[in-house]
């Protein structure tokens, strides 16, 4: 049995531990804004730096590729590593549970005083969904690091 085990492994080294303590950056291919009722969509505009450890990521750097400006950012995001999806939760060989889903990371900060953030880090993605009192923010990233 632990042969298969370790091909288990082997075949979630697209997003597995190694990620952990890594620093990955997505660069947005396209953003949502809604708010009243009303949904636009953007092209990207931003370029993000994570930070990945065992129990948290924590956003380092947001650059704005329009107005060609750093932004220094802290914002700390609680891993949810008891979710299914999550690397090192993933199914065994012969179990069904999350059979053709991807192993992905989520995360839950709160990048402002009075914003939520989700967060999921995937194998090739990055995709978060921020809201606030009376809006909310869909951005979906591609990773290049």
């Amino acid at each position: 049995m632990k042969p298969l085990r370790l091909v288990a492994a082997v075949t979630l080294a697209g997003l597995p531990s190694a990620l952990f303590g890594q620093t990955i950056v997505g660069v947005e291919v396209e953003s949502y804004f809604y708010a009243d009722g009303q949904m636009k969509r953007d092209a990207g505009q931003f370029e993000n730096t994570y930070l990945v450890q065992r129990d948290k990521i924590i956003r380092t750097r947001v650059y704005d590729q329009a107005k060609k400006e750093v932004i220094p950012d802290d914002t700390e995001y609680r891993i949810l590593s008891n979710l299914m999806s999550h690397p090192e939760r993933m199914p065994q060989v012969g179990d069904k549970r999350g059979v053709g889903r991807p192993a992905v990371i989520r995360a839950v900060g709160m990048p402002g005083a009075d914003a939520v953030e989700v967060l999921v880090i995937g194998p090739d993605f990055i995709q978060a969904c921020k809201s606030t009192s009376d809006y909310f923010v869909i951005s979906r990233l591609k990773r290049i690091k």
